[in-house]
């Protein structure tokens, strides 16, 4: 089914399409490229026409999800597409938590005082030891709004990030330097940290000093 074809067949069906070129929507998923993250999977540079490779190949593979379940089920969810390239497209920095040392995992304050502060269990390792992958997962299906379809995030690798929140069971590999940056932006913003206790901020900041120095 064309582009054009699941997108009618969707309207059709009672649902909006929010394309990916949507202003807003592109700038999202655009910015995944623009600069590093801090910690976490992550895209290589590249050129801005491989970028909007990539996010028109996750669209299309998304709509290709939504069309074949609403056609079995009648309704949307959420989807979720894993898509083999034949070129490195980033690194991989997800890891199950079952293969690491559970002393050597940490866990931090991303976004520190910001509404968008999580939790991250980082495993400190060598960049080189960070794997390269050619996989790009993508996410998508019905938006909150409960009639508004469409594209919802894509990353590096084979694991789905929720909200930018690995599943449970799974870590960050990351090098010291990026722990290292994670920790004083913790540590300066510490006062306006809501997620958790400052007393829990402390020790989270105590354990990373103990192992890194």
């Amino acid at each position: 089914m064309s582009h054009s074809d699941a997108v009618h067949y969707l309207e059709h069906a009672g649902f909006h399409y929010k394309p990916a070129e949507s202003p807003d929507l592109w700038t999202f998923l655009e910015s995944h490229f623009a600069g590093p993250r801090p910690v976490g999977s992550k895209f290589t540079a590249m050129p801005s026409a491989f970028v909007a490779e990539l996010i028109g190949l996750g669209e299309e593979a998304l709509l290709e999800a939504m069309v074949a379940h609403h056609r079995k089920t009648g309704s949307l969810g959420r989807f979720t597409r894993v898509i083999d390239l034949p070129y490195i497209v980033g690194t991989d920095a997800a890891v199950p938590l079952a293969e690491a040392d559970s002393a050597q995992v940490l866990r931090l304050i991303e976004q520190p005082g910001t509404p968008a502060e999580r939790i991250v269990r980082l495993v400190p390792t060598a960049a080189d030891d960070i794997p390269c992958t050619s996989h790009m997962t993508v996410t998508g299906g019905l938006y909150a709004d409960g009639h508004t379809a469409g594209y919802y995030d894509l990353r590096p690798g084979e694991h789905c990030e929720n909200g930018d929140t690995l599943p449970a069971g799974f870590a960050f590999l990351a090098t010291e330097a990026e722990i290292s940056s994670l920790a004083r932006e913790m540590e300066a913003k510490i006062e306006d940290i809501t997620l958790v206790t400052r007393r829990e901020c402390e020790e989270m900041l105590g354990k990373v000093k103990r192992m890194l120095g």
